[in-house]
């Protein structure tokens, strides 16, 4: 079967000889119907903790941490209000002096390009603090160069309290981006007038798709038409329009009736193509971040020499459009960026626990994990844990051994000595396909699209019974199953296949704890080798010993009421 490995190449899919042409790899475009709301200010004001409340992602989203330079790459949660779908831009702390903080000029390249896709900008300021001239500069910024074309408006966050809060975000109103909003990201309080006035300004100035942000407030004109003995003048409805209705001539019941359907439908989730979860994770300062920027054409997470520099987790989506002329559905890959994980001893409760936390989270949404390794270092322990880690939670895995330029000596063997050495040194992934690449000048990069494909395809593979049974027959008849010392055998019947992803297969035996580690790894061993398309995912293993109805049914006893007759009829003990 051949696989598509770089755009425009010819693809099999193994069914037909037909070849369809694939179309190339590009980002997957932004979907209009739903708006970007960026969030920016100056660092440790509370954006991150504004995101997870806006987000309701208040466990497992954005880190949050009574600390400066958390946040440094741009991250992205879907949001919901009102019944209308947008997405949260969380940014870093935004300073114009690169001398102030760490990775400072990177940040704020970041945050522009948030702003640049923002249908509206939220400027987070700290109402305990006070009005600082950082605030005052970035007001500065936003005022001349954004607000002409998109809205901002200002969050005083931390105003807990309903009386000292409106004092405290009084001091704002010098900012010249109007009303500011007092807001407490920890509590809710002043988020939702936010976003509807957010709304408002919105369908003011356009930036988004028209009739966004109405889906509420259509539905409460429609309930109030149905209200027809209402003689006020309705909300939305012209002069002749209630004098229509005052005289009986308004709209009829049907079509009143029919706009509320219409209204009510306005609020059905649109079904979303699939995604292909593709997580990236390794030690620190291997390559996954500079990984994900070759793969994305373009600085989606800010790169250096320093470890740990990557700290949240980043998606960046990918697609593959459908096959020209097929009505296939594109191919859309996810892309998730993880913080580099260290051993576990040296992980302190903080910011760095929340970081590899979010890392071990995204292997757990992923289905395709790319375990990089840095190829001028070797396989460290670390590395097997992170492997081990992998095969548990049943992913499909890739080895993508990155730095292979900086490999020096290489010859003709070094390749097949680098699979070798790799196999010896992780046998948890042992099934994983290697990939040899450089993230700094793109080598083989593009083949891990192809390689991607072939995982999901096993992760997803079903075989028939017939055909499980027949290797497993073939397999015990080579290698018969264990036994004791007491010279009890372990006896395997059958297997099946009960689900993918990964594919689990259930062997009944007699006594499951009979059945060793050792056995296994052979069985696991032995199907690999019969059956085709399990290179790159795990196979979970099930033994299951047989029930004790199904014991009592072949032992040799007499019948008993109800079991139709299975027992064996013998003598009378008393008869002569």
């Amino acid at each position: 079967m051949q696989t598509e490995l770089e755009g425009g190449e010819a693809y099999n899919n193994g069914k037909d000889d037909t070849k369809r042409i694939m179309r190339p790899i590009r980002r997957l475009k932004r979907n209009k119907k739903v708006p970007l709301i960026a969030i920016v200010g100056r660092p440790n004001v509370g954006k991150s903790a504004l995101v997870n409340r806006i987000a309701g992602t208040q466990s497992g989203g954005a880190i949050v941490a009574d600390e400066s330079g958390i946040t440094r790459d741009r991250t992205y949660r879907p949001a919901e209000f009102l019944g209308e779908k947008f997405q949260i831009v969380d940014t870093g702390g935004l300073v114009f002096d690169d001398n102030d903080a760490i990775f400072a000029k990177e940040i704020r390249e970041q945050a522009m390009i948030a702003i640049d896709e923002a249908a509206g900008v939220i400027l987070v300021v700290d109402g305990q603090c006070g009005l600082t001239n950082m605030d005052q500069e970035l007001a500065d910024f936003l005022r001349k160069q954004i607000t002409r074309e998109i809205p901002v408006h200002v969050a005083v966050n931390k105003c807990e309290s309903e009386k000292t809060g409106a004092v405290a975000a009084s001091e704002f109103w010098s900012l010249g981006l109007g009303e500011p909003f007092a807001v407490s990201a920890l509590h809710g309080v002043g988020t939702a007038e936010l976003l509807e006035t957010m709304f408002e300004s919105i369908q003011q100035k356009k930036t988004a798709i028209q009739g966004f942000g109405t889906k509420a407030k259509r539905l409460a004109e429609v309930k109030q038409k149905m209200k027809v003995s209402s003689k006020r003048r309705l909300p939305g409805e012209t002069e002749d329009e209630a004098l229509l209705r005052k005289y009986g001539l308004g709209p009829t019941e049907e079509s009143v009736i029919a706009e509320y359907e219409e209204a009510l439908a306005a609020f059905d989730e649109e079904e979303q193509a699939e995604e292909i979860g593709v997580a990236i994770i390794g030690r620190p300062n291997v390559g996954k971040s500079s990984l994900l920027n070759t793969l994305f054409g373009s600085t989606r997470a800010i790169v250096s020499d320093v470890a740990g520099t990557t700290r949240d987790s980043i998606d960046a989506f990918m697609e593959r459009p459908a096959p020209e002329g097929t009505n296939e559905p594109p191919t859309i890959y996810r892309f998730i960026d993880t913080a580099g994980i260290r051993r576990k001893g040296k992980i302190d409760f903080g910011p760095e626990f929340f970081m590899v936390n979010r890392a071990l989270r995204a292997i757990r949404r992923a289905d395709v994990v790319l375990l990089v390794l840095d190829a001028t270092a070797g396989v460290t322990e670390q590395d097997r844990i992170l492997a081990q880690k992998v095969a548990d939670d049943g992913r499909a895995c890739v080895l993508v051994c990155n730095k292979w330029d900086a490999v020096a000596n290489k010859d003709s063997t070094t390749l097949d000595k680098s699979v070798k050495y790799l196999r010896e040194e992780l046998p948890q992934v042992r099934w994983a396909p290697i990939i040899f690449t450089s993230a700094a000048t793109g080598q083989r990069v593009g083949k891990i699209y192809g390689v991607v494909d072939e995982a999901i395809s096993a992760h997803r593979k079903r075989v028939s019974t017939a055909v499980l049974n027949e290797v497993l027959r073939d397999a015990t008849l080579w290698q018969p199953p264990p036994s004791k010392r007491n010279g009890s055998q372990a006896k395997i019947y059958y297997c099946n296949q009960v689900s993918t992803r990964p594919p689990t297969i259930v062997v009944f035996c007699n006594d499951p704890s009979m059945i060793n580690d050792t056995y296994r790894r052979y069985l696991d061993r032995k199907f690999r080798e019969s059956l085709e398309g399990f290179e790159a995912t795990p196979i979970r293993w099930i033994f299951r010993g047989r029930r004790n109805r199904d014991i009592m049914r072949q032992k040799n006893m007499n019948g008993n009421p109800g079991d139709g007759g299975a027992g064996t009829s013998f003598p009378f003990p008393y008869a002569e």
